[in-house]
């Protein structure tokens, strides 16, 4: 995070980073202008004043050489911490958030390009993607950026709702009609509409790279408090079992679990089961 004058507030990561190391956990460090949680864009509004709605963030648009320069800044920072394990250069940066800004290739190459150059170590890097259905082939830009030792990583969500149920383009006005809240999408139960694992893992490996799944769902995608609280979840404790088991059939390596928060929300009103699922997949 940075304030509107350019100056890093990350006293918080770096007390997270401290934590881990005192416990000898490796951590992954997210960096860049689209990060994990929502709005994805954590920027000052000095900043994000200066992107319009739909537009993507290439090289050459006026705010990349503030992005770069918070980049060198971050890495800077935080290279000292032998327990950063890798650095993820922005999250899932050809899809659209609310506001559907998207990060052009042009500029996830040049930040990989200064996080390299930054860092004394010369750590490896994460890029990732959404695994969309197979007709989805964008996530194949980034690949040229990598280098052998490099990750890639898709996130795989199984029942989600996504932002919007339909959008289109009218005589060049954007019409987005919202997704109804109690509507699940079973994104991997649709043969022929649902990614390809195997396909997406042998072109990762072909380029030299290890596929992870960086945010594999655990929990009912959650967006507001008030569905926390739904007594009928369209994603429950089975389904973390069933999704790692679907996930580690394609002998992928390392697998992230998405939805700590929501464990610890239903912990603290007296539901366990969702921590305990964790635990024993974790385990096992």
């Amino acid at each position: 995070m940075v304030d509107s004058q350019g100056n890093l507030k990350i006293d918080d990561l770096k007390f997270a980073i401290e934590e881990a190391q005192k416990r000898n956990i490796k951590v992954i460090v997210a960096l860049g202008a689209k990060t994990p949680y929502f709005p994805e864009y954590h920027w000052p509004r000095n900043i994000s004043s200066l992107v319009k709605f739909g537009e993507r963030i290439t090289i050459d648009y006026p705010i990349a050489d503030v992005i770069l320069t918070i980049d060198r800044k971050v890495v800077s920072e935080l290279s000292a911490y032998d327990n950063i394990a890798y650095w993820q250069v922005e999250n899932e940066p050809l899809v659209g958030n609310v506001n559907k800004w998207k990060i052009d290739p042009s500029l996830v190459a040049a930040e990989v390009e200064i996080v390299r150059d930054t860092d004394p170590q010369k750590r490896p890097i994460i890029l990732n993607h959404a695994a969309t259905g197979f007709y989805d082939k964008s996530w194949k830009e980034l690949l040229p950026i990598l280098r052998p030792g490099d990750v890639f990583a898709v996130n795989a969500f199984f029942k989600t709702k996504g932002t919007d149920l339909i959008s289109a383009k009218l005589f060049g006005r954007e019409i987005h009609i919202l997704w109804p809240d109690h509507l699940a999408w079973p994104v991997h139960s649709w043969l022929f509409f649902s990614p390809n694992y195997q396909a997406i893992k042998e072109t990762i490996e072909t380029n030299g790279n290890k596929l992870w799944i960086l945010e594999m769902q655990a929990e009912p995608y959650i967006k507001k408090l008030e569905e926390a609280n739904d007594p009928i979840l369209s994603f429950t404790p089975k389904d973390i079992i069933a999704a790692d088991n679907f996930l580690k059939s394609y002998q992928i390596e390392s697998i992230g679990l998405w939805g700590a928060h929501f464990w610890q929300y239903q912990q603290k009103k007296g539901n366990s089961a969702w921590v305990d699922t964790v635990k024993s997949v974790v385990n096992n």
